[in-house]
């Protein structure tokens, strides 16, 4: 197959793969966005504010200590349509033994969704129009931006990581696969790949993980994601689990938290 029909072709399930994506998560967003988790043993939950350009901010989870410290790496992990970033600090939590050294923030999406949550891009007319992902960059550059800053990375990327689920997903690997953030790594759970790759990174490598039996966005999304990914030069790996749906399973976060520690030995 020819990169351009691979780049055909994965459009097209991008497209499928993603108003199944909007019917299934507009059901539901109301319910993940009131979801409130109970405080994790060791964990601050600390809530900070990002001031994004504009003067706008956002909400930010961020797993840390009581006292803050100069860290080795940063994760940002990015929630899905609907989700809050509290909801994704729980994985960074869980990831501590594994990353030590390690900062975990989970920002907000910089958008409000009719559920209560938040949103990166709206998806209310169930379509895929490539320009919401597009029009949806500058708030998510501004927002990781200021992270970044805060945090200390700025003239280090190669050892912060993107991590995102669903929509969450989407934006992280559009992040990268734009050119426009050079980080270490990325892991997508349960996403796809919206618009073709328009740079190439040998040293971001790309994990790809999805549920088998995903009914929202179908597995072969990430499939088609990594023949594109690869075709355009990335170094991406993809890992398919049996009788897993639309969410991050123990075993995926395992295998995901390894990948980065392996990245970073």
């Amino acid at each position: 197959m020819t990169t351009s029909s691979i780049a055909a072709s994965s459009h097209s399930v991008a497209v499928f793969a993603f108003v199944a994506l909007s019917a299934f998560l507009l059901s539901h967003a109301a319910a993940v966005a009131n979801t409130r988790l109970r405080p994790t043993p060791g964990a601050t939950g600390v809530v900070e504010k990002v001031e994004a350009k504009g003067g706008q901010s956002h909400e930010v989870a961020d797993v840390a200590p009581a006292r803050p410290e100069r860290r080795d790496r940063l994760v940002i992990l990015f929630h899905g349509i609907g989700g809050l970033g509290a909801v994704m600090s729980v994985i960074g939590h869980s990831w501590t033994a594994t990353l030590p050294d390690t900062r975990f923030v989970a920002p907000d999406a910089p958008s409000p969704h009719r559920s209560g949550g938040r949103q990166w891009f709206p998806v209310d007319d169930q379509v895929m129009k490539p320009d919401r992902i597009r029009d949806a960059r500058r708030a998510f550059d501004d927002l990781v931006s200021g992270i970044v800053k805060r945090e200390g990375f700025d003239n280090a990327l190669e050892r912060v990581a993107f991590v995102g689920v669903s929509q969450g997903a989407i934006m992280a690997l559009d992040a990268v696969t734009s050119g426009r953030w050079k980080v270490g790594a990325v892991v997508s759970f349960a996403g796809l790949l919206a618009l073709p790759p328009t740079a190439s990174s040998t040293q971001t490598p790309i994990l790809l993980m999805h549920g088998a039996a995903d009914r929202t966005i179908p597995p072969i999304a990430s499939v088609a994601a990594k023949r594109q990914l690869a075709a355009a030069g990335y170094d991406v790996t993809l890992k398919t689990f049996p009788d897993v749906g639309h969410t991050i399973s123990s075993d995926e976060a395992r295998e995901a938290a390894q990948f980065l520690h392996d990245r970073w030995k």
